[in-house]
Parts: C-alpha cells; structure tokens; sequence
C-alpha cells in the first residue's frame, strides 16, 4: 500500500514500499478425505478480521479493520468448510439452480481431487451464511506467495519501477476474478462458475497444456455467490433490504464490503460480474456518460474488443434458445445503448472495480424470471442461461489470456499516472490512443463521451476552526482508508488558499496511485444535464460533500508539492473526550456519531435534556459520567463542560430512550439504525386504526413512506393520531407523504412540488439565520428527486431553501422528465410547524436517508425527530445553595506590655480582640515580627489576652498581632509596634 511522507523543505512526496502478507485464516478444523493443506501454519486459524453485519455501522467501523482474512501464505489453501443444513424452501431450487447448502460441500470435492484449488471463506453474510472466494493456480510455496505479493504490491506502489521490472513481467501470475450471484435472484453466476471450475479441474488433471499453462501463469479468482441471502431467500438484496450492486463506495451491506476490500487483495487485470437478466445477453463496457475519473484511454480499447469477441464467441455457438437481438448479435451498451447504461457512478461493483486500472465488465444473462418467452420453465431457462455463461467464461479467460501482457501493463501505466499526478486527459481523438482499435468507431467525443475531471493537487480535511464536523471529518478519514486511499496529517500549521490549517489536519495529496478512487469520492461531481437523455441510476454522490466533514479541494495536480510537512496514518486520530468529573456535560450532535451516543446515554437510563441548539445535556451525577465516558470511548465523540444555566434555554426538553415509529423503506429504516434508533416500530394505518399498534408507546414518528386514513373507515386510526399529538408528540418525515401527513393533521400547512422524476444529484442549500437547522445547518443536501415547498401557510416555517438560481450543483436533472431545476431556486426544502399543544413536525424536500449515502444529514434529521420527540423530565439544575453569610472583620488593636526592655527579659503583648456578632468556635491569634510568626495562640471568644513570645536581641522589632480568617470572619491586623531591646 502507497504511503505518504514530509521531505525536507516540508514537501509531500510519495514513500512506495512493499510489504509482504504472511499468515493464513482457515475457515475450521483441520483437513480431512485427502483435502490439502500446504503446512500446519497455513491450514491453523489466523485471528479473523471482523465482518460488520448490524444495520447501524459506519463508514468508520468498517475501515477498523479488513472485512475479509489475510490471503493464504501458500496455496493450495484447503481448510474443512462448514456444511450448511439442507433447505428445501432454498429460492435456487425452483428456479433449477443449485442450491446454497450444496455448494461447501461440492467445493470440498473438488479440493479433494487436485492441488490446483484453494477455497477461502472471506466473510459471512449479513444472515450469517459463508462466501466462498475460490482460487485456481498451480501450487505456490510461501516463498513463491511473498514472492508474488510482492510483485502484486509493487505494481501499485512502485508502478514506474514496475513498468521495466523484467523479473515482474515474466513471473507475476496475471490475476482473473469472476463474482457470482450478488443478485441474489440472479441464481446462475453461481452455477456457471461452479461448473467452469470443474472444467478446468478436469482439464487440469488430464494434463491438457492450455490448462497448465493458464494456471502456471495466473490465478483465477471466484466469488461463487457474493449475495448467499438473496440467493436462498430469492430476492434482489441482501437481507439488510440493500441492492448490494448500488453499495458501492458506501459498503453498508458486509457482502459488498467483502467485495471492496477482496478488491485490494486480488488487484485484478480483469473482473467480470455476473448477473441477469437482460432478455438479450448484455456485456459491457457501458454508454455514455463515461466516469470522469478513469484512465478510459487504457480502458475502454480492450473492454470493447473483448465483448465483441464473447458476442462473437456466442453466435457462433447458435445455442438453442438463447435470443440474439434483431441485429443477429448480442447487446454491447457501449455501441447500442446511447443513454440510460452507463458508468458515470462508482456504485456498481464493476465500476468501482475498475479504479484498480482492470478490465471490467457486468455481464447480464439472457432468461429471466418473468413469463417471456412463454412456455420455457424456470429449470430450462437457468439451462439455457448456464450454456450462455460457460461461452462468456470460456471466451473471457480466452481473451484475458491472449491480451494479459498488455492488461498488465495498462494496470502498472494507471498506477503511474496517479503516483506522478498527471492529469487526466479527455479522449479526443481515439485514432491516437494505442491498443485495439474497435471502439473508435463508437466514440463520440462531441456527443458526450468524453469526460475527464480536473483534479486538484490535494483535498484538505481540516480540524479546529476550519472543521464542521470533528466525528464525521474523522468517519470521512476511516472510509478513505478502507478504499487504499492514502491520508496523512500536518505535523504543524499551514496556509494554502488563503486558508489557515491547524496541525493535524488531514490531507489527502492526489499525487497517489488510487488518484481516481480519491477523487471520485471527494470531489463535487459535475452537473451532466445536458450530455445525456438518460441516467440508469445516480448522477451525483460525493461523501466529500455530504457526510457532514468540510473538506477543501486545493491547486490542481500540476502544481508543485504543498507547503506543509506531513505524516501517513492508518487510521483517524481518536476525537472522543469527557472533562473531569463534577460538571455538567454536553455533547453537540453534530454527525451520525453524537446521534448514536446520545442514543447510548439514553439506554443507559440516565437524564438527558435537549437544548434547540443542538446539545444535548447531561448532569454532573457519576451515573451520567459513567454513560458518557462510555459512549465517548464507543463512539469517539467528545463530551464538554457546560454552564447548567443552559438548562433554562426556551424548548429545552427531557428526553427517554426513544421508540420511533416509521414508515418507508429499508433506507429510512437503516438510517434510522445508523443514528442509533434502535427501537423501531412500523407503523400502518391498519395498525394503528384496528389498536394493534399503540401510538402511546411511541415517542416520535418518522415518516419516509404514507400514513393515510380514510375517514370512513379509519377514524379509530385518525382518533389515536390526533390523541398522540394533543400530547405533545410529533414528527419529522421526508417528501410528499410526509408533507401531506403534516397538513392533514396541523402541523403545518404547505403544497409539495416534485421536480424532474428522473433527476439525482447534489444542490446547493442556504439556512437562514435563526432557523431550527441553523446549529446543524450544512451546505449541501442530496435529491432523486428534489421536493419543494410553495404556499407555506400561516405558522409554517421555511427552515431552509435551494439556492436561488439553479441550484444543483452536480447531478442530472433534465426538465424534459417534470419542473427544472431553476423552478426550485429559492423555494423552501425543508418545512416546519407545531401545534397549538406543542407537537412539532420537520419536513425534509431533500433526500436525508438515502441508500444510506446521505449520512451528513443524520444530525439534521435527527434534530428533527428530537425536537419532535416526546418531552419527559430531563437533567435537573443544582440546587440553590444558602446567600453566603458576609463575613465579620474583627478589630483588633495589640499593646506592648513592657518597652523598652532589655536583653534576656521576654517580652509580651496585650491583645485587644472583639469579634462582634460573629459566630466563632474558635479563632488563631498570631504575633508577628517582621511579617515572621514568632507566637501563636487558638482562643474561643473575644477579649483582652496578654500573649508573650520568644526573648529577642538587642536592637528594635517590628511587632504586630494578627487573627486569621474563620468562615464567618476575615483576616484582621493590629497596627505596628516597635520593640525595643537594650543591652543589659
């Protein structure tokens, strides 16, 4: 992995370094029938790196640690694999696939019969089923592993020293990954990769030189099923309710974070995902708008040409009921879909893929589940598509084989341009790009394909005063680290920009070999209007923008190194605090992280008060201390003193642990989780209406999706609504449905305006001063597709607006699909209002829960649903103490009892004391020489004392009497007097 280091002059520079992966993780115990492992080390369980499976985790949890194990220090790599239980309501079954709880066992036969197949079990499911990564490659010993770990990391880190490495380009084994089935619907990636492997097996036994060969000089890499829930339940998305091929960067789902960070392991020249179905087989490469961050010059020649050879390959199988399109061929997006098939996200598994400078593909399977072509049964069509997928698989290895060298050195060419930070170049004219030459027919560079982002010389996350977000900036960090982006952080202050940066900064310099990932999640995006018709799926998506962290793109690559002296890390640096015991603390709900200790305190059943601006509060009790402190070290937030006079601010609620009731979508419902609401109930205006829902035990609502009575058959329903707000109880919610809820009962009166159906993207917000979302007020907010508010009746508030003008800021939004996007300028995107009882309602027209990409909008959403919440007693001020008792000064007047004296006589004093209404046990007289003590005497009451004190020499003294302070008296002196000692 590439490292960033200061230089002298306090430069960035690049420190390329290649470390070698030793150690195995063994999915069990010990091998048995003949099952292969190279040693003991490397058949013994490895500590596992943990695979996040809970709806609520982040971005941040995720980068702790790799989701999959270590790779194998040897191969082959044959543990024991756990055997699932037969299950005969499997989803595959009816379709005639094969079913999941076969496949282990199936696997474990074939690692029986040869040393050329290794099966690591990479992570399990979010519903704890394993995924299987398989690997095809004649045996390696570890020596031969570190050997080509190295090379593999080299390739990266060193791409320019790579380039004319000769020992490299002859014995790298040239990596080849196929994922199956992360559609989970999508049954025959699976299959066909289970049959292709024992094709290649027998041929491999029977001595066939091509296979030999293919295994001596490379590794084939198998996700047999990236999504075993959705296979078995026979649904599209992983149990979390998420397409898994649109998690890509986000990685909520463990099947995909699997995927992502398998990414970095295997480093492939080629990937190829396999899905279904297109009633045509599809393959890409993709249509327009291509991704504005890729090398495409050393993509798109051999992306193109290999799927012409596979749509050759296919017709001249002339397979029997696989349809070809009218044209006779298969369908290539990149020449037959001019719009509504591209690449333009990172979000599919093959495009992000391809930021590791491979050739990638999503291949889409012909037959599907619907009633075309009439008469062909599930099993026959999960046939047909099979025989169609072994031709693809042949004819991409065949392609990848032929074509290696060169894939090689296009892989080893992106990583070089990154490290060297040259710009990426939009392609003008094809006819000078090297390599196959198939595609330049198909360009079209004034038509919109060509796309090439300007990239800056660095992004800046700052800290202190140049941070929103300390929580999200540090969430930020973490997710970039997942993606092998490189971060380091100032070692001291710096200005760029005119911009000021404390040290500690973090800074991501895009002279780096993942330039094109880093910027891709960073970078604003572009609005694309007006290039194309048609988007298949998202235009915009940008963490750097809207997950709460400020971050600053600055110079462009071109320039020469910044000012500043930094250092590489690994991970953020820990945020979390609490002040010393004693005081009140406060916790500013800020991001995502504050929501779910907050939530935490909650649990933990200590008092709580919500301040409107945004600070939650807590006592200064051991309990509450104790709740903090925990939560702080959980989540890496920081707790503050606060003065308790913030208790008496105006809206200042308590809050309980809270039950949301929803409604909406897995998104809505994920969201929720990841704020830390973990008590959720769906709500139905059935429930609600036949009393099998109670809306007493519901805090707060949220509404994503509707909540409509029809009021001649539901005023039950209606009655427990309305109930529910005359206690004060309210709502925060999204869109239409929201909206129409809050009119209907009260809360608020506006009319919604839906802008373009199609349009996505990132649009510019502006927060009025005083608004309800000021203390967690953000720039930008995420659409598809925008609603705005017009008509605000009379006590509606707009609590924030789209930016005059055309506010998107990049995205697709094409007017020729609904209202454009200078309709919305100005217009009010998020609404809200209260009753007379003091129920409260917020309304979002942006999107704040979407796919869980949006999660810079937590801590307004969550704003929302606290101010809306039920109020119950929160922390309590301290208790008035007593006036403090204004303490007495005594007089005190002090006598020498004998002067002159001479010396050897002692001396004495008479000390005149009255205390006056003091209430005094006992008070401590002191006589001075010189501001010295020489005497000391404790007395209980006031009066007359004659006080001696030590013999002094001969000469004069100065001497006084003083009483020191009590509680109700203060410190008194007697006036000076001058002792006089004579020489006897």
């Amino acid at each position: 992995m590439s490292r960033i280091k200061p230089l002298a002059g306090g430069s960035l520079a690049l420190l390329l370094t290649g470390t070698l992966i030793a150690g195995a993780t063994s999915a069990g115990a010990a091998p048995e029938d003949g099952v292969r492992a190279p040693d003991a080390r490397s058949a013994a369980p490895a500590p596992a790196r943990a695979v996040q499976t809970s709806p609520e985790v982040t971005a941040r949890k995720l980068a702790a640690e790799s989701a999959v194990p270590a790779p194998p220090a040897s191969y082959p790599f044959q543990p024991r694999l756990k055997v699932f239980p037969d299950n005969p309501a499997d989803a595959s079954i009816a379709r005639g696939a094969f079913p999941y709880d076969e496949i282990a066992p199936r696997l474990q036969r074939v690692m029986r019969r040869t040393d050329a197949v290794s099966t690591q079990v990479v992570g399990q499911s979010t519903q704890g089923r394993d995924i299987y990564l398989v690997t095809l490659t004649a045996p390696e010993t570890e020596e031969q592993t570190a050997q080509q770990t190295a090379w593999r990391e080299a390739i990266k880190d060193d791409a320019a020293a790579a380039a004319t490495d000769t020992a490299l380009q002859a014995g790298y084994k040239m990596p080849i990954w196929f994922n199956g089935n992360i559609h989970g619907n999508e049954w025959e990636g699976a299959d066909m990769t289970l049959d292709y492997i024992d094709r290649v097996v027998a041929d491999y036994e029977a001595g066939d030189s091509a296979a030999l060969d293919m295994l001596r000089g490379s590794r084939m890499y198998f996700t047999v099923t990236n999504n075993p829930d959705g296979r078995v339940n026979g649904v599209r998305a992983t149990a979390l309710g998420l397409d898994p091929n649109r998690d890509f960067i986000t990685n909520t789902t463990p099947e995909t974070t699997i995927i992502r960070d398998l990414t970095d392991d295997i480093q492939p020249l080629f990937f190829s995902d396999l899905h279904g179905y297109t009633g045509n087989l599809q393959v890409e490469p993709t249509g327009p708008p291509h991704g504005e961050n890729y090398d495409y010059d050393l993509f798109i020649p051999h992306a193109y040409e290999s799927a012409l050879a596979i749509e050759d390959a296919v017709v001249d199988a002339n397979i029997a009921g696989n349809p070809l399109t009218p044209a006779g061929g298969i369908l290539i997006p990149y020449r037959d879909i001019p719009s509504g098939w591209d690449d333009w996200p990172p979000i599919f598994t093959a495009q992000y893929v391809a930021f590791q400078g491979a050739v990638s593909s999503t291949v889409e399977l012909p037959l599907g589940r619907g009633t075309a072509p009439v008469g062909v049964s599930q099993p026959e069509r999960t046939r047909i598509n099979k025989e169609v997928g072994a031709v693809v698989m042949d004819t991409t290895v065949d392609y990848f084989e032929a074509n290696a060298d060169a894939l090689l050195d296009n892989q080893i060419e992106t990583f070089r341009r990154g490290a060297a930070g040259e710009p990426i170049e939009p392609i003008l004219d094809p006819t000078t790009v090297p390599g196959p030459t198939q595609w330049q027919s198909e360009w079209d560079a004034d038509g919109g394909e060509a796309y090439a982002a300007d990239l800056p010389r660095a992004y800046v996350i700052g800290t202190g005063a140049t941070q929103r977000s300390e929580s999200d900036a540090a969430a930020l960090v973490d997710f970039l680290l997942a993606h092998d982006v490189e971060v380091s952080r100032a070692t001291s202050e710096f200005t760029v920009d005119g911009t000021t940066y404390a040290a500690g900064s973090y800074v991501v310099d895009m002279h780096q070999p993942m330039r094109g990932l880093a910027n891709a999640l960073l970078d604003a995006g572009t609005d694309i209007s007006d290039r194309v018709a048609d988007m298949y799926d998202v235009s915009a998506w940008a963490p750097g923008l809207i997950w709460g962290a400020t971050t600053a793109p600055v110079g462009s690559t071109t320039d020469a190194d910044l000012p500043v002296a930094v250092e590489a890390v690994t991970e953020s640096a820990p945020v979390g605090s609490t002040p010393p015991t004693g005081e009140y603390l406060g916790l500013e709900l800020l991001g995502g992280a504050e929501l779910r200790a907050l939530n935490d305190v909650l649990a933990a059943d200590v008092p709580v008060t919500w301040l409107p601006s945004g600070v939650a509060v807590l006592g200064d009790d051991a309990a509450s201390y104790a709740a903090a402190s925990a939560a702080a070290a959980e989540h890496d937030v920081a707790f503050t003193a606060v003065d308790p006079a913030v208790l008496d601010t105006e809206g200042a609620k308590g809050l309980d642990d809270l039950t949301v009731g929803y409604t909406g979508t897995a998104d809505d419902r994920l969201a929720l989780g990841e704020m830390g609401f973990d008590s959720l109930t769906l709500l139905t205006t059935a429930g609600i209406t036949d009393g099998s829902i109670d809306l007493d035990t519901i805090d707060v609502m949220y509404l994503g999706g509707s909540l409509s009575f029809n009021p001649a058959t539901q005023q039950a329903g209606i009655d427990a609504v309305r109930a529910y707000l005359a206690d004060g109880k309210g709502m925060a919610g999204r869109g239409t449905n929201a909206v129409n809820f809050a009119n209907t009962f009260g809360l608020l009166s506006a009319t919604p305006v839906a802008g373009s159906g199609a349009g996505t993207g990132i649009v510019d917000i502006d927060t009025p001063e005083g608004s309800l979302l000021e203390p967690v007020a953000q720039p930008y907010a995420f659409v598809a597709p925008a609603t705005w508010f017009t008509a605000l009746g009379e006590g509606t508030t707009a609590e924030a607006r789209y930016a005059e003008g055309n506010p998107l800021v990049a995205g697709h939004w094409n007017a020729t699909r609904g209202r454009p996007a200078a309709e919305a300028g100005g217009q009010a995107s998020v609404v809200s209002g209260s009753t007379a009882e003091g129920a409260n309602a917020l309304v979002f027209g942006t999107l704040p829960t979407y796919r869980t990409y949006t999660k810079g909008a937590y801590s307004q959403l969550g704003h929302g649903l606290l101010w809306g919440a039920d109020s119950v007693e929160g922390v309590q001020p301290p208790t008035d103490p007593e006036p403090p008792v204004e303490p007495t000064t005594p007089e005190i007047d002090m006598t020498l009892a004998r002067n002159p004296i001479v010396v050897g006589q002692q001396p004495r004093a008479r000390v005149e004391l009255d205390l006056g209404d003091a209430d005094v046990e006992q008070v401590t007289l002191q006589i001075r020489k010189a501001g010295k003590v020489v005497t000391t005497r404790t007395v209980n009451r006031d009066g007359s004392f004659l006080i001696g004190f030590p013999k002094q020499p001969a000469g004069q003294h100065r001497i006084r009497a003083v009483v020191l302070p009590t509680e109700t008296t203060t410190r008194a002196a007697s006036d000076v007097e001058v002792l006089r000692v004579r020489r006897g």
